[in-house]
């Protein structure tokens, strides 16, 4: 087993949702529209969704289907991410959050994204200059 090889390659492209619904009374001071966010990563043909809750991460493989249709179906608002590989430094203790989940599987280590609408807004700030995203 020490010698055995693995045989892989890193995911390039990721569908981030963001809309869900006020679960818990702190979540009324959050954008209406915006109590949420997760992330789904491209895996040749397959999906691997992946959903940060408060009690647990929910991971599915989605074999069939438009996955951007199915989150705008529940309510959802997507954006198409180019994943990047994030810069090898410390990154500061932060709870766990919806958030912050995604903001590490998409590579982005920017400290002032804390919400689900900060994420959005600085998800499309980057689609406008250009750099590592597409927004469908």
């Amino acid at each position: 087993m020490i010698n055995q090889k693995l045989e892989g390659s890193r995911f390039d492209l990721a569908v981030v949702g963001f809309g869900g619904e006020p679960t818990l009374w702190w979540m009324r001071f959050l954008k209406k529209g915006y109590y949420h966010c997760l992330v789904a990563i491209k895996c040749q043909k397959e999906w691997l969704l992946i959903d940060p809750l408060l009690h647990c991460i929910d991971i599915v493989l989605i074999k069939k289907g438009n996955i951007r249709l199915y989150l705008k179906k529940h309510g959802y608002k997507t954006l198409d991410v180019n994943i990047k590989e994030p810069v090898n430094k410390l990154l500061r203790v932060s709870v766990f959050t919806c958030v912050e989940t995604v903001k590490r599987i998409i590579g982005i280590q920017k400290r002032s994204v804390i919400t689900p609408y900060g994420l959005f807004k600085y998800l499309k700030k980057i689609n406008k200059e250009g750099l590592d995203i597409l927004n469908l």
